[in-house]
């Protein structure tokens, strides 16, 4: 009876961690989206007008902002990924503790 329940608990607990990490990879990828289409905005609005040597300063600065854009674009996506492995780690290890104190009382 006690392993029939341990297994039942540690199911839950599996769901609940999979439910979790489903949300939190909805929530990365919706800020992902969110990069790309504000990079995607940013690089149209800076390769509209004509090159001119007259509007070099002003095409200068849209490309200066169109790679600030983009790294700024990298570091966004990148910030998501690794919050996500890290609390994928974070689960994972909560899991295994909490299974391991519940065998220990059983």
């Amino acid at each position: 009876m006690a392993i029939a329940s341990f297994f039942t608990e540690t199911q839950a607990q599996f769901n609940e961690s999979q439910k979790k990490l489903s949300e939190l990879w909805s929530d990365s990828q919706k800020q992902l989206i969110e990069s790309q289409k504000k990079l995607i905005y940013t690089w149209i609005d800076s390769s509209r007008g004509e090159t001119t040597p007259a509007s070099f300063p002003e095409n200068f600065e849209k490309a200066l902002g169109f790679q600030r854009e983009l790294v700024n674009s990298t570091l966004d996506a990148e910030k998501v990924i690794t919050n996500l492995a890290i609390e994928t780690q974070k689960q994972l290890w909560d899991s295994y503790f909490q299974a391991t104190k519940k065998t220990t009382e059983s």
